[in-house]
């Protein structure tokens, strides 16, 4: 759904006229003219907002595409009908959404393309629509509506009004701009900012124009980041990166960095995070990942490194303190009171152990923090798997770690 947030469901979606419309269509007839003018077989709807934003739309296909403005990342999500695919930077993952609105009253434009366009969705989702009429707007000659619907809370009415105006092209009826305010009673402030978006382009384009899989899934799962793009960014930060190579093996077992999700970057805090899976053998005889076995984190200043966190524990992990000697340095090792058997298994399999939850080890190399932690991962019988989960494991791992190179984040 539009993410100004017209839906309400079971209202009744009614339109009013406002004097001085000039005698001009009424909201419903304008609104069927800006369907008919967006439904235009073999033509794609283009257009940019003043935030750089951008939409495609092939409404005869119920295709759609759309690049979020640069304050919000740019990021591209596709639609095939009322399913949205979008790509989360957080999680580093594509997800899918059933955007279908629910209810039983359905939305004035009763298409998905009401879901790509902010101007569509005040147009399809406003409990009211008032029409303005011809009126000039940023220099331009427009028809104005406004799109208002009560906001109510815990199910009783506030007394304010969500009101989106759409400015249409009075000879094409394309979409010109869009604006989102609050109206509130006397007294009162609007618990949301005025927003204003001017479609610089707006337009109808051939879809002969469009390269072969613009509309595709594919457009936006090339946004999730692989390993080897992430460690690319390393050489983007303000210190010297240092890891365990892609793949680390030893006789306390074999580590290695996932395709994805393995690397994570934070510029604004000149931070990195490498994430490493043990590989163990499954009762098939295949090898088998546990993730996030190895954490190495990189900083310019150790005093920003912390705990682990653990969800099943809240509040301050016990821990016991010691320093020891890496790579010539004095080193703090952290080391967990704790064990899995602690916290509960949620299979109820929990087998009683002494493998410590976590380890932590803080040291310098140069001018680069490092904090490695190593996680706790036990068999069913209770022995634990990780075997860099040890003093002896933990502080290996710091000395055997390489400096990361343009070699290795070679294509």
């Amino acid at each position: 759904m539009s993410r100004w947030c017209y839906a309400l469901a079971g209202v009744l979606l009614v339109v009013v006229a406002a004097c001085g419309g000039g005698g001009r269509e009424s909201g419903e007839e304008i609104v069927e003219k800006v369907e008919e003018a967006l439904s235009e077989p073999g033509m794609i709807y283009h257009a940019i907002g003043d935030d750089n934003s951008e939409v495609w739309m092939d409404v005869e296909n119920e295709k759609f595409r759309r690049r979020e403005a640069t304050s919000r990342g740019g990021l591209i999500s596709v639609g095939d009908g009322w399913d949205r695919y979008t790509f989360d930077p957080i999680e580093n993952r594509v997800f899918v959404e059933d955007a279908n609105p629910e209810g039983l009253v359905r939305p004035r434009i009763d298409h998905p393309m009401i879901l790509w366009s902010e101007a569509l969705g005040a147009l399809a989702f406003g409990q009211e629509l008032e029409v303005i009429g011809d009126t000039v707007a940023d220099g331009r000659a427009v028809i104005a509506l406004n799109a208002r619907t009560p906001i109510a809370q815990d199910g009783e009415p506030t007394g304010a009004t969500l009101i989106g105006r759409v400015e249409l092209d009075p000879e094409t009826y394309l979409p010109l701009a869009f604006e989102r305010r609050e109206e509130v009673p006397a007294g009162e402030t609007p618990s949301q900012e005025r927003v204003r978006i001017r479609y610089t382009t707006s337009e109808l384009i051939s879809r002969d124009d469009l390269p072969e899989g613009f509309f595709e899934q594919a457009v936006v799962e090339a946004q999730v980041l692989t390993t080897e793009e992430s460690l690319r960014r390393l050489a983007d930060l303000g210190f010297t990166a240092y890891w365990l190579d892609e793949i680390y093996e030893s006789q306390l077992g074999e580590l290695a960095l996932p395709p994805i999700d393995a690397v994570i970057t934070d510029p604004t805090r000149d931070a990195a995070e490498l994430h490493y899976a043990l590989i163990v053998t499954d009762a098939d005889g295949e090898a088998a990942p546990l993730l996030d076995a190895v954490i190495v984190r990189l900083a310019r200043d150790p005093n920003g490194f912390t705990q682990p966190t653990i969800p099943e524990f809240g509040g301050t992990l016990p821990e016991s303190e010691r320093e020891v000697e890496v790579r010539g340095v004095t080193g703090t090792l952290f080391t967990s009171i704790l064990t899995p058997f602690d916290l509960g298994c949620d299979t109820g399999e929990c087998p009683p152990t002494e493998a410590r939850l976590y380890r932590r080890l803080i040291f310098l190399i140069d001018d680069t923090a490092v904090q490695i932690e190593t996680f706790a991962r036990v068999a069913l019988t209770g022995d634990e798997l990780n075997g860099y989960n040890s003093e002896f494991g933990i502080v290996a791992l710091g000395e055997t770690m390489i400096e990361v190179t343009g070699d290795e984040v070679a294509p």
